[in-house]
């Protein structure tokens, strides 16, 4: 396997909001596969997983992508578990045998690049880049549902500003605390040279990725300036 391939699902949240949500296998020079935010493994996936060759790692991308995960490691208990270190105080009763803070491990590192998202520790995001494929692996930061499921899914996208394109939800705005350091993240993210992007929720993006990407992150990637701007106006208190 010299590609990246995915594999989506459709997620039912509380309300009826159906989501679609998608699975990652990154190649691995050895042959092997490493799955990004696994999902539901029906008889068809493993099959289709199986194929590609043996997994190698589990990836929990963030601190919301982990529902699966249990049921992965059952299924591949040979496959190390990476994961972003709040996720172990979240979640104690996961297997997790290395943290996406400490640096991907070797077979991983040769052809994947990582940028955390700092400054939103409740969602605590991981960026892949697979660097042969010129493709980042997005989960939560942007959307790409360009055909919602449902009336539920076309109000609820409208409502968080990603209806029908690749935008970042509004909620972002909340998850963002640090909003020099979100700036920082998002300016990583941009210095790649991606041209296409899988995205966990909604469609894969081909190619002309990076425009559609800045655009969707400007407000994020401006914040450091936008937080230096409100710090400095604030008038002075006199003793």
């Amino acid at each position: 396997m010299t590609t990246i391939e995915s594999f989506a699902m459709s997620q039912v949240l509380p309300g009826g909001f159906r989501m679609p949500t998608r699975m990652t296998a990154l190649p691995l020079e050895d042959g092997g596969v490493a799955l990004v935010s696994p999902i539901r493994l029906t008889t068809d996936v493993v099959a289709r997983v199986e194929a590609l060759g043996p997994v190698r790692f589990l990836v929990a991308p963030n601190l919301l992508h982990h529902l699966y995960l249990a049921e992965a490691t059952t299924r591949w208990p040979e496959a190390r578990v990476l994961a972003p270190r709040g996720l172990t105080k979240k979640c104690p009763e996961l297997r997790i045998d290395a943290l996406l803070e400490d640096g991907l491990p070797e077979a991983l590192a040769a052809t994947v690049r990582a940028v955390k998202i700092e400054g939103a520790p409740s969602v605590d995001e991981h960026v892949f880049f697979h660097e042969p494929s010129r493709t980042v692996i997005l989960t939560d930061l942007v959307f790409n549902v360009t055909r919602p499921e449902g009336l539920v899914a076309h109000v609820a996208l409208w409502l968080v500003g990603c209806h029908g394109k690749l935008g970042q939800s509004r909620a972002w705005r909340f998850f963002v605390k640090d909003r020099a350091e979100a700036a920082r993240s998002a300016r990583a993210l941009l210095a790649l040279p991606f041209d296409s992007a899988v995205v966990a929720h909604g469609e894969v993006v081909e190619s002309g990725a990076h425009a559609l990407v800045a655009r969707a992150l400007g407000w994020m990637a401006g914040g450091d300036a936008l937080a230096s701007s409100s710090a400095t106006s604030r008038p002075s208190r006199s003793a």
